[in-house]
């Protein structure tokens, strides 16, 4: 019996010491996460004084750097938006996210009228020196649809999914 305890003993303290070891190497890597979040990236001088001057009524202001680029996540005036700086300051993409009332009343009117039976779920709007797209999912009873248009309101079906969820719920 004595031998069984002392075995029972050493086993409790093998695992309370392997326990430890993980609580201490958990503390030690979200003490890592945690300085890392509260230092955001060094943006160089050039891209914030584009992105001030392009987006100067930008909220919530979230930066990420990249090998050759910068990244700023932001709200203005309630549409999410991503831009993408080279290291010199030059804007090289846009990207927006909102729903149709935003959408160019031209690109809405076609939709409005071609797919009628369709609700707009959402937007994604790239933007870029040579060209602007309109990325559209859309709804109905039985499929999800993604068109993508440009800024004329030329528009294409990308992708169509049967739905295999709830009418209330995204694709995403």
């Amino acid at each position: 019996m004595v031998v069984i305890v002392t075995f029972t003993s050493q086993k409790s303290l093998i695992i309370k010491s392997i326990a430890m070891k993980k609580v201490l190497y958990l503390v030690v890597l979200l003490t890592s996460l945690s300085a890392a979040a509260n230092n955001p990236p060094e943006i160089n001088d050039k891209v914030m004084k584009a992105f001030k001057e392009t987006f100067s009524q930008a909220e919530n202001v979230n930066w990420r750097e990249m090998e050759n680029s910068c990244q700023a996540d932001f709200k203005m005036s309630e549409i999410k938006v991503r831009a993408l700086y080279d290291k010199e300051g030059v804007l090289l993409q846009t990207v927006r996210y909102y729903d149709e009332k935003t959408l160019p009343s031209n690109i809405l009117a076609k939709l409005k009228s071609k797919q009628a039976d369709k609700e707009i779920f959402g937007v994604t709007e790239i933007a870029t020196d040579s060209e602007i797209a309109f990325h559209i999912v859309l709804k109905d009873e039985k499929n999800w649809y993604w068109m993508k248009s440009d800024a004329v309101g030329n528009m294409e079906l990308t992708q169509k999914l049967k739905r295999a969820d709830p009418k209330d719920r995204s694709p995403f």
